[in-house]
């Protein structure tokens, strides 16, 4: 058995259903004598958990640590993490007693275990708090890793060692392909507009309904939810208006968009971890679209599009808010992203995964966050500040639209450092479980351990 194999040690953080899926893949690695170790939240992932590894592989933290006075073991940036997280936000207090207390009982755990990799996502404060742990705790020897589909092409992922998906985890491999990357609707979303009919149906709603009444799936100890009834009846109420009054916005079709010349600017579902975290000082969207209109070019249009999955994260007033500001579009959620990416003039984004498409199709796009397909020269990581130096965003256009075409290059290096397989919860997409799916994730954990450990 390879030496690295027998000395390597892995712990996964629980994340909801994704839980089961990294079990199964645990399955295999302990096979090849690989030990894994668990960070979990959740009651029923610990009862789990507990049937197939030992208690002391196990860390549980839970909001009983609220109560717990422990000592930080650094400077964090908890504030920080706290507005983002979408839970904590709601309870401020509890969130700072929360993510001071778990700290030393998370450094002992990994130093005692001498893990060598935690996998796990950056969604939730907690999960930030490990990664900036073994960031500054050199003597943990341990890197966090978020282990992420990479969208297009679909069922591949990759290793990311940063907060942002920019940095990917680089293998000693090379890939010779023909031709770049081709644009295609990444699987998820294909699932998430099921889900989407389902939901504003009766049925969906009623089912909404019944789940606030009894409480499913509320663990009153789980970190990861909003346990105060009051709160969570003002969310959901909230979003259910909110669902039932975008049916009243103005928003216009294809056919009409394409007569312009325009920006085109998708917004994320929130929250979300790709605009609260990944997209972090640029959470606020309504802002960002107003600074993009206030740079827009003379004769220009601003063409917005709704997530359709987020309807109802917004109310009636925000688009109308922006509505009021001359040549400012709202195209209709359902027009297919593709077509209005093909006629706009640059595309952007807070991190969406528009911007990639664009820049696929040699598009000029820009994104407020650092993502990995900031690689492709047509896609520009700018911040504000750098936005505001050009004289107009038609000159940035042409700018990036002036670079050499590095697609094929871009395509060959994502491919070279990225993995076949298909990283979702079960209960999105059962067929994450297959053996075979489950079996291509565990060999890209093998190669992590193979070359990295």
């Amino acid at each position: 058995m390879n030496k690295d194999m027998k000395s390597a040690s892995l712990c996964f953080v629980g994340n909801f259903y994704k839980t089961y899926l990294f079990h199964e893949v645990s399955v295999k690695l302990r096979a090849k004598g690989i030990k894994i170790f668990w960070i979990v939240s959740k009651l029923d992932h610990y009862n789990f958990l507990k049937q197939y590894y030992e208690c002391q592989d196990i860390l549980y933290i839970n909001r009983t640590f609220i109560g717990i006075d422990n000592e930080q073991v650094d400077d964090f940036k908890l504030n920080e993490l706290i507005y983002g997280d979408r839970v904590l936000r709601h309870e401020m207090v509890n969130g700072l007693k929360f993510l001071t207390n778990i700290q030393q009982p998370l450094y002992d755990f990994l130093f005692k275990n001498k893990i060598r990799f935690v996998i796990g996502e950056i969604t939730w404060a907690h999960e930030l708090v490990i990664q900036r742990m073994t960031k500054a705790r050199v003597e943990l020897n341990c890197t966090y890793i978020q282990c992420s589909d990479i969208r297009i092409p679909n069922s591949r992922f990759a290793f990311f060692v940063d907060e942002t998906e920019f940095k990917l985890l680089e293998f000693n491999s090379y890939t010779n392909l023909l031709n770049s990357i081709e644009i295609e609707k990444p699987k998820y979303l294909g699932l998430i507009d099921d889900m989407i009919r389902n939901s504003i149906s009766i049925k969906g709603r009623l089912g909404r309904v019944k789940r606030f009444v009894t409480g499913k799936n509320i663990e009153k100890n789980d970190p990861n939810v909003i346990v105060n009834r009051f709160a969570r009846f003002k969310i959901a109420t909230r979003e259910e208006i909110n669902k039932t009054l975008y049916g009243f916005v103005r928003t216009l079709d294809y056919k009409r968009i394409i007569e312009y010349k325009y920006i085109f600017f998708g917004f994320h579902k929130q929250p979300e971890n790709s605009i609260d975290v990944h997209g972090r000082y640029y959470e606020d969207q309504l802002t960002v679209v107003k600074n993009l209109w206030r740079l827009l070019p003379s004769g220009w249009k601003l063409v917005l599009k709704e997530h359709t999955n987020a309807i109802g994260d917004r109310s009636y007033s925000f688009y109308r808010q922006l509505l009021k500001y001359p040549n400012i579009i709202l195209a209709n959620e359902k027009i297919n992203s593709k077509l209005l990416i093909e006629h706009s003039q640059l595309v952007a984004t807070v991190s969406g995964t528009m911007a990639y498409e664009a820049a696929l199709t040699k598009k000029a796009s820009i994104t407020f966050a650092r993502v990995f397909f900031n690689r492709i020269n047509y896609c520009k990581n700018i911040s504000l500040d750098d936005l505001i130096k050009y004289n107009s965003l038609a000159d940035l256009s042409l700018e990036l639209l002036s670079k050499e075409d590095n697609r094929l290059e871009f395509s060959n290096y994502l491919i070279s450092n990225s993995f076949e397989g298909y990283i979702s919860d079960y209960f999105t997409d059962p067929t994450v479980m297959d053996e075979n799916n489950v079996s291509k994730i565990s060999d890209g954990f093998i190669r992590l351990v193979q070359v990295h450990a």
